[in-house]
């Protein structure tokens, strides 16, 4: 399975360079079977599956994919001193300071047995993390990805009108294409029709460099507690994540921006021609709305505004237009990118990062999954990401953070836990 990598994905290689981006998406199963009972099983599941059977090799130009075997190198199995829950979101935060090397291999799993006092568990639990370059897939492919690796056939992602041979002719077409329709998004949008560019975000004390120890911490929770009649699930989540650092902002003494925004990832429009097929865009977070239920009536707005103007056609003409890019110039640019120049605003003050991973019909070792969660790369302006992930009726909200940025995670968690009490409880659910 070779082929030419789509410039967004090779943008997504070489940029991890500069900062690290590999996605972990946690899975718990409620078993007592060994984690070394269940390797064989999930490497014969991982050589079924063609996207897991490829690395990326360097070549002139933009890097290719290649076969790579499959085997049980990629499948570890890890001790836990303590045999906890605690003990493995602990584990799982160590792993990020090992990213893959996309060239050796692009993925890999982690497994975790025995471990007690997970939630949604009533006895030992099977933990599997499935670290993945970005490069390989976004938050929907590696989900599809990881499906398929616990026994799910034909989950896969197609890729459509892969990118062909860099044409001089064709990126002058594209590019002066996306320039007419520019012009017409800078009309559009003064005249009203298409909603204004999300203003940059003043910083805030979690908009700082990761540093000191990272942590991660999952919000379990059912999903009727985040969704009703005009909230769905990823409002829901999303109104909680306001609330939560909202009241975080305020426990730690600081004010509370008028602005305070998150940056969150939309899905983009049309025929998915890249692995990483999204763009980013800032909502407000409307901490000034006491009411839980308006604040997220507002950023469903919010979200329906960057969807709108990300739907117009100047932002395919754009993407179009930079798939044309010759390679070299592509790398000449991230190399020239400095992650220690920090900008003067933010898109968003937190990250918020929301896949439904599907129906709770996964198994492991003869257990079924209780839950899921994933965990965005920080950056070094970003050091506390959220990740929304639902299976079956089950939503976790993940945090992901630094010392520098949440001196005490468990705090934080606690906040978020309130926060989805606060939604359930204006939407007249049971807690």
């Amino acid at each position: 399975m070779s082929g030419r990598l789509h410039p967004t994905d090779a943008q997504a290689y070489w940029m991890s360079s500069k900062i690290p981006n590999d996605q972990f998406l946690l899975y718990c199963f409620e078993t007592i079977t060994p984690a070394v009972d269940v390797v064989d099983q999930l490497v014969s599941n991982a050589r079924s599956v063609p996207e897991l059977g490829i690395r990326f090799a360097d070549a002139f130009g933009y890097p290719r994919t290649v076969p790579m075997t499959v085997g049980p190198h990629q499948v570890i199995s890890h001790t836990l001193p303590e045999g906890t829950w605690t003990g493995c979101l602990r584990s799982v935060a160590d792993l990020f300071a090992s990213p893959v090397d996309p060239l050796e291999t692009p993925w890999l799993l982690h497994l975790f047995g025995s471990v007690s006092g997970a939630p949604r568990c009533t006895g030992p639990a099977l933990v599997a993390v499935l670290q993945v370059s970005h490069a390989l897939a976004d938050g929907r492919v590696a989900s599809a990805l990881a499906r398929q690796l616990f026994g799910e056939r034909d989950s896969s992602t197609p890729l459509h009108n892969p990118r062909g041979r860099f044409r001089p002719i064709e990126f002058v077409k594209q590019s002066r294409r996306a320039q007419a329709l520019e012009r017409t998004l800078a009309a559009d949008t003064a005249a009203g029709l298409i909603p204004p560019q999300s203003p940059g975000r003043e910083k805030i004390r979690v908009n700082v460099a990761p540093a000191g120890e990272r942590s991660i911490r999952t919000v379990v929770r059912d999903r009727a507690e985040l969704s009703g009649p005009g909230v769905t699930v990823t409002v829901g989540a999303i109104t909680a994540v306001s609330i939560a650092l909202t009241n975080y902002l305020r426990r730690c003494g600081d004010p509370v921006p008028e602005l305070l925004g998150a940056e969150v990832t939309l899905g983009k429009s049309g025929p998915r021609r890249a692995r990483n097929h999204f763009r980013n865009a800032g909502i407000d977070l409307y901490p000034g709305i006491v009411d839980p239920l308006e604040r997220a009536k507002h950023i469903s707005a919010a979200l329906r505004e960057r969807r709108a103007r990300a739907d117009h056609p100047a932002m395919a003409a754009q993407a179009l237009a930079s798939e044309m890019v010759p390679a070299v110039l592509l790398r000449w640019g991230i190399r020239q990118f400095d992650p220690a120049v920090i900008p003067d605003t933010v898109t968003g003050n937190t990250v918020v990062s929301s896949v439904n991973r599907g129906a709770a019909d996964l198994t492991l070792g003869g257990g079924r999954v209780r839950f899921t969660a994933g965990f965005p790369a920080l950056s070094p302006v970003m050091s506390l990401a959220h990740g929304i992930h639902g299976i079956g009726d089950v939503v976790t909200i993940s945090a992901t953070s630094s010392a520098s940025a949440v001196d005490d995670p468990d705090v934080y968690a606690g906040l978020v836990h309130d926060a989805v009490d606060e939604m359930a409880a204006r939407l007249g659910r049971p807690v």
